[in-house]
């Protein structure tokens, strides 16, 4: 990287309509890099933080803020069972089939965000007909796994997947993605290793 080269801060909207039910098998959104990278120039970008928002404009519950739903089920206490909901989001350069193999320790992967959220009937006390509930919020952001940067020569790919999300099945959210990034020049050995791993993918 050249001495006193100014980081790029890119942004991004993307969109995904949840399923039916709240079931959203893996997708992927992409975060369109070419103005910036080239294996033929060896001109790459090292991302060194990667932030996601999740979004509803069209929010019934949060006309006004556009905020998505954070409690993903049924929170009615008449309901006796407990409930479980989950979303994760991430940020990588290799396409994973299936989001239950995306963690820390998964190689391309340069961010991940999940929600958990439990909901049941509460046990005890006098009034029995209220609801326990419990939210789990996990970030593990690109300074966490990628200290020094991670080197890119494609495209980013932003991925989504939820299990039982009942309160927004059927809609669209809209995750906004930036992107702080310094330019590089991409040498040898990183661009073959970039292809063998692109070529495991």
């Amino acid at each position: 990287m050249a001495k006193g080269t100014m980081d790029l801060i890119l942004r991004d909207r993307l969109q995904f309509t949840l399923s039916g039910a709240g079931n959203q098998t893996t997708v992927y959104g992409r975060f369109d890099l070419s103005e910036y990278v080239s294996t033929l120039e060896r001109k790459g970008l090292s991302i060194k933080e990667v932030q996601l928002m999740l979004r509803n404009p069209a929010s019934v519950n949060f006309p006004n803020t556009g905020q998505w739903e954070l409690i993903g089920v049924n929170t009615n206490p008449s309901i006796d069972r407990p409930q479980l909901s989950g979303m994760k989001v991430y940020a990588t350069t290799r396409a994973y089939e299936d989001a239950k193999n995306v963690g820390i320790a998964s190689p391309d992967v340069l961010c991940i965000e999940q929600w958990q959220v439990f909901t049941g009937p509460a046990s005890g006390g006098a009034n029995q007909s209220e609801t326990y509930l419990n939210i789990q919020h996990n970030k593990y952001g690109t300074p966490d796994l990628h200290p020094d940067g991670f080197p890119v020569v494609t495209d980013l790919l932003i991925g989504v997947s939820t299990d039982n999300w009942q309160t927004e099945q059927g809609v669209t959210l809209e995750l906004d993605v930036m992107l702080i990034a310094s330019p590089i020049t991409i040498n040898q050995k990183q661009l073959t290793e970039m292809l063998v791993q692109g070529q495991d993918q």
